[in-house]
Parts: C-alpha cells; structure tokens; sequence
C-alpha cells in the first residue's frame, strides 16, 4: 500500500514538472521582415533571428522550404552549423517549394544557437531620439607601413626586432545585433551586390603637424582590424591617400572605394565630400567638430557626439525615477553653458519633469549644504543631475552630493562622460555616490576578446593600446561587416544593422545628407568599487 502511494506521489510530481515545462517555454513570434534585397534578379527577405527561433519555425512563417533557405544561405553552411541569434539569413520571395511540414528531420540542427562568445555582456542602450524633422586578401601599398610606425615607441616596420613576435589573433568576432525595424522604409529597390574583394581608401595628411598621436593610434586599430578580417577570409584591398595631392580624389582608387575613411578634420572632410561619387559615404573617424556635417552632407559621424551622449544620460535619470524620488539639477552659476551642458539642461526642460535647480559659484560650495538638503528626498532617491563642464566646479558638486550620502540620504549621480576624464575628482567619490555615466566609450578587460586585442596590439606596435585604437579596430570591423552582409549598397540599410564592438556599439539614424552614431554605452560607478556596463 505504501509503495503504491508513493508510486501515485512521483508520477503526480512527474505530471506536475512536465505541465511546468511547458508553461515556461513560449513559441516566439515570426514577424515578416519588411525589408527586402535582389541577388541575380531573385528578391529575398532579409529575416533577422532571435533566441528561441528555429530554421523549421522561420520556414513556416514565410511558406518557404528548408531547401529554398539553405541554398539562399549556403556561405553560412546552415544545414551543419545551424542558426544563430542575432545572424541574418536570406528567405526567397517567392519560393520554389511549399514549407517543410515535418519538423523531426530538421529541428536538431536548426536550433537557435547563442553566439560562442559574445564581445559584450549588454545590449547598448536606446539612442535619443532624432531632433525633430529628421529623417528618423592584400592589405594595400607599403605606404601603410612607412606611415604607421613613425614615433611613439614604435618598432619601425623596415627594421623589425630581434625577438620576434607572433601577434595572437582575436578570434572572437564582435557580437551583431543588425535588427530589421519593420516601421522603416522599404528598402527593395537595390541590389545585393557582394564583392569579392572589398576596396577601403584611407584618407590621410601625412604632414607630421597635421597628425596627432591620437590618429596614429586610430588607423593604428583600424589596419590590425585588417589583419585580423583577412586572417578569417576577408579580401580587403586597402589604400591610403595623401589628403596633400587632391588629384588622388579623382583616381580610381578612391571613385571606386567601397568604404571610405576621411581625413581628420572639418576642412579636409568638406573637400573629400565635393569629390565623393553620388551614393557612397565618407566616414568621419575622430573630429568631434564634425558632428552636425551628416547634417548637409554625405559624412557618417562614428563617435557618437556629445550631445547625443548628455542627452541620453538625462533620459535615464528619467527613467529611474520612481514615486517619493526627488531630481534635482546642479549648474554653475555665472558660467556660460558648453554646448554639450545646454543639451541637458534643455532636453531636461523639454521632458515636462518635475526637478529642481541648484545652482551657484566655485566659491560658494562650502555653504551650500543647506541649499543641498532642502532639495533631498525623505521618502525615496535623490538623483542628482550635473550640466557643467568645469572641472574645479564638478569636483565641488561631486562632493557635495557625496556629504549628502554620509548623511544617510538615498543618493544617485548622473554625470556627463567627460567626468571621467578630471584629474582632480576622488575616485572613491564617483562610487560611493553610485555615479552613471552615458558614454561613446567604455572598454571592459575583463571581456576574453579585449585581451587578445591588447596582446595583439603590443607584439604588433609595441605599446599599449589606448581608447582610440580600440575604435579603429571596432569602426573597420564594422563597415567591412555590413559591406559583405549587403553589398555596396550598405548605406541604404545602416540604419538596421547594429553591431557591438569591443569598446564602441554602433546604431545609425538618417541625420539629412549623411548619418549619426546614436549608441552610447550606460556605464555606473557601483559603491563596491567596480565600474559596470549596463
């Protein structure tokens, strides 16, 4: 008798575990993609996957075979490797066969399969929004080598060490997350032409006034990118220009570039543009000045600007908000605002938030302490917002807001990125006020593949690495990316395709004539001492 209860108790406790696994799992929803490609004359949708999805479920929502989706897809070998989150395959149109209805066959190896290692443990963050009525095998001549190793500790290519080292690869690739926005314009009406070899042209002043260290380190990234691209079978046929000789802007070399990197300042930017053929792009690496140029003409702004970056950092202080917390704004008073402040100070106004405003001068800060506490929330956080660009002044605010929270206030800090940068702000402050932080850039080195970057760097250039060589090898691996994805005509389909990289995301909007790096990357300083990507 006791045996039979007990045999009743396990297969209840059976039934009961089979009933919760099938609750748990969800089917995930297939929505058509919008946007279309022509190879050969033959139209193909463009399907993005997600977690959880399978080759047999995708088959089924667009009515197409197996068959028709592994031929369209045969350089990802999807029949043996199986499908990826985040990897985008093509979907014949009209296919040429009804869909596979007998799932038993295929469903092993058309598992979703998460990518091996993915460069960055978090999905960067949602952009601003656009202003208001905008469009939502070789490496090249020896002249890279001649250019690149100038100064800065650097082994001269012509005279390489005696011990020589073999630079590691970085094997992992960045993680994509290229994403079709169905509320985006068709896009298809062009055609998917892939080279074999892509042409990149590398628009450089070689005049040694005219390039900073900054730049060196910069095509410094972007050329072991190469390496590295070549090293996983990608042609690249790589040229640098001498932005001196403005006749190279009408040679073959750069009329026929599939992408185009340009010099490092405005002026030079603008006479690139005039010679630019109609439908391609110049890429605008470094100068922050540059930004508003996508604005009226045919530039792709990389970093993501400043403006872009504050005014996101006031949208997540928004966002944080909750019932009983209390936001209060810190500017300089007397000081005129940067233009980079006057973006949070005036996105802050145009949200219709309830804040308050403190704001006075440097040598007022040891007597603010009670302007600090009639502003403090009792009942929940006080987060704090700091628009000035000042570092003895920030120092002064940081502190602040820092006896705020030895008075056992509920303390947060946003922050422009550029607090990062001040010498003369305690580290200790930034953590203990639980800082955050939206910025273009933000390195993780405890991430495998920011390893091998860096030992890779040194054995090559020996020397360390710094946040500019790190966008190099992100913005190339981009651009090369997209290009063999969609062709030569990448530009029409930048703003769905997003991709992480090592230390920069990229995500596009259509800024007029050109287009805007809108990532940015929401970094907090916790009170245990360690930095976190969000």
């Amino acid at each position: 008798m006791t045996r039979r209860i007990i045999l009743t108790i396990v297969a209840a406790l059976s039934f009961a575990s089979v009933q919760l696994t099938a609750q748990e799992y969800e089917v995930p929803e297939i929505k058509i993609s919008q946007d279309k490609v022509r190879v050969k004359g033959k139209s193909y949708y463009a399907h993005v996957a997600t977690e959880k999805q399978t080759l047999y479920s995708i088959s089924k929502a667009y009515n197409a075979s197996l068959q028709d989706i592994y031929d369209a897809n045969r350089n990802l070998d999807l029949e043996n490797a199986g499908l990826k989150a985040g990897q985008l395959i093509l979907i014949p149109v009209e296919p040429s066969a009804p869909a596979n209805a007998d799932p038993t066959t295929t469903e092993t190896n058309a598992q979703t399969k998460p990518e091996t290692e993915p460069v960055s443990p978090a999905v960067p963050a949602t952009p601003a929004t656009p202003p208001e009525g905008q469009k939502p095998s070789g490496t090249g001549s020896s002249a890279i080598d001649r250019w690149l190793f100038p100064g800065k500790n650097r082994q001269q290519a012509e005279q390489p060490a005696k011990d020589t080292v073999t630079a590691p690869s970085i094997t992992a690739e960045h993680e994509v997350t290229a994403t079709v926005d169905t509320a985006a314009p068709d896009s298809s009406a062009f055609e998917l032409e892939i080279p074999s070899n892509i042409k990149v042209s590398i628009i450089l002043p070689f005049t040694n006034s005219r390039l900073s260290d900054n730049s060196v380190d910069f095509y410094s990234g972007l050329l072991l990118a190469a390496r590295d691209l070549g090293n996983n079978g990608v042609n690249l046929d790589i040229h640098t220009l001498d932005i001196r000789d403005t006749s190279i802007l009408n040679g073959s070399s750069f009329r026929e570039s599939d992408i185009i990197f340009g010099p490092i300042t405005v002026a030079d930017m603008k006479t690139v543009t005039k010679h630019c053929p109609k439908g391609k792009l110049v890429i605008s690496p470094l100068d922050p000045q540059a930004a508003s140029l996508p604005g009226y003409l045919p530039i792709i702004q990389a970093p993501t600007p400043i403006h872009i970056q504050n005014a996101d950092i006031v949208h997540w202080a928004l966002e944080d908000m909750a019932p009983g917390d209390s936001l209060v704004l810190i500017t300089s008073r007397g000081s005129t605002l940067s233009e980079g402040s006057k973006c949070i100070v005036e996105t802050l106004k145009a949200s219709g938030a309830r804040y308050h405003t403190i704001s006075y001068e440097l040598l007022e800060g040891l007597s603010m302490q009670r302007s600090f506490e009639a502003h403090v929330s009792l009942r929940g956080v006080t987060r704090y917002l700091i628009a000035a660009d000042d570092e003895p002044f920030v120092n002064d605010a940081v502190r602040n807001v820092n006896l705020m929270m030895f008075k056992k206030h509920d303390v947060v800090l946003y922050a422009p990125s550029r607090i990062r940068s001040f010498n003369m702000i305690e580290t200790e402050y930034l953590h203990s006020v639980n800082t955050h932080i939206s910025a273009a850039y933000f390195t993780d080195y405890a991430n495998k593949s920011v390893g091998n970057f860096i030992m890779a760097y040194r054995a090559l250039f020996n020397t360390e690495p710094n946040s500019f060589a790190f966008h190099g090898y992100d913005t190339l691996h981009y651009f090369v990316n997209i290009c063999r994805t969609y062709g030569r005509q990448w530009p029409k389909v930048i703003e769905m395709y997003r991709e992480k990289g090592l230390q920069t995301d990229f995500q596009f909007f259509d800024a007029g004539e050109g287009f805007t790096n809108a990532a940015v990357r929401r970094i907090v300083y916790t009170p245990d001492f360690r930095t976190v990507l969000l």
